[in-house]
């Protein structure tokens, strides 16, 4: 009986060895298959994190990424080339080229130009806040404003009215451009930021007005915005731009321009021309009326 006792023990103690290497090996392998969805699992943790928690590329990326006075300094260069066109443009119109223009054209010049003139003299001091100066951006005495069109933009109205389109267009989408580092740069770009806000409402009036001009002065198929019906000659900004959510290419958007694509436009007039190819910069006859005789600030 004691015998039968210690064989069925033995037998009891096999079996559970046996049971438990079993259990071992079974461990083993379900670890060793599982290790590779284990890393997956992580991976997929990892991959979720990054993209929810770090800096994603915006869809108005701009390439080129300038700081707050970088900024401030570029939008300077053309308000300074915008207020020297319509410095010009007065000047044509009392004895050039610009004289046959029907007055409210010539009011439009004036009012506009005076505009200009202020967004040098703030947009200065929004400079000066930030520790840039001003003085430092300078524009030729006598920029090749002919590149705008292949000829004299001041030499009848039809052509100073579609140059000036391109000018105020320009200064619209260039503005609207660099929203997007003035915002990346937080704090430090709230001074420039609230400049080129206030500015850009007045270059889109601007532009605006001389599309009105240019329909119900000269028969110009145009609208008093960037419209479906603008040949591609007169929209200076690329309107289908890739991953955009917004399609500006439709009548309910405007779109942008990036600092290369400005700067494609501008550098050849910011190439100086001999003086004889240009108007002279005079001051204007004082007999002249300095005022508009009558409002262009909503011509529409």
């Amino acid at each position: 009986m004691q015998k039968d006792t210690a064989n069925m023990i033995n037998y009891s103690l096999a079996l559970r060895m046996q049971f438990k290497m079993i259990a071992d090996i079974l461990e083993h392998s379900a670890s060793t298959a599982l290790r590779p969805l284990g890393l997956c699992f992580a991976f997929i943790t990892f991959l979720c994190g990054f993209l929810f928690f770090s800096p994603t590329p915006s869809v108005y990326a701009q390439g080129t990424v300038l700081a707050p006075r970088q900024v401030a300094e570029y939008a300077l260069t053309l308000e300074k080339l915008e207020a020297d066109f319509y410095q010009r443009a007065a000047l044509a119109a009392v004895n050039g080229g610009l004289t046959s223009a029907p007055q409210i054209a010539k009011d439009a010049i004036a009012s506009y130009g005076e505009d200009e003139n202020r967004h040098v003299t703030d947009l200065s001091a929004a400079l000066r806040s930030i520790g840039g100066n001003p003085e430092e951006v300078v524009i030729p005495e006598n920029p090749n404003y002919s590149a705008i069109l292949g000829r004299d933009p001041f030499a009848n109205p039809r052509d100073f009215l579609l140059a000036g389109q391109y000018v105020e267009d320009l200064g619209v989408a260039a503005y609207k451009g660099q929203v997007q580092n003035l915002l990346a740069a937080g704090e430090a770009g709230k001074p420039i930021l609230a400049a080129a806000l206030a500015i850009h409402s007045v270059e889109a009036r601007h532009a605006a007005g001389i599309r009105f001009l240019r329909e119900t002065l000269l028969d110009e198929d145009v609208r008093p915005w960037i419209s479906n019906n603008a040949s591609n000659k007169e929209v200076i900004y690329n309107e289908n731009r890739e991953d955009s959510p917004i399609p500006f290419n439709l009548d309910a958007f405007d779109g942008y321009a990036t600092r290369d694509e400005v700067l494609a436009l501008v550098t050849p007039i910011l190439t100086a021309t001999p003086p004889s190819n240009t108007q002279p910069v005079e001051e204007p006859n004082p007999s002249t009326p300095s005022e508009p005789s009558a409002p262009v600030r909503g011509l529409w």
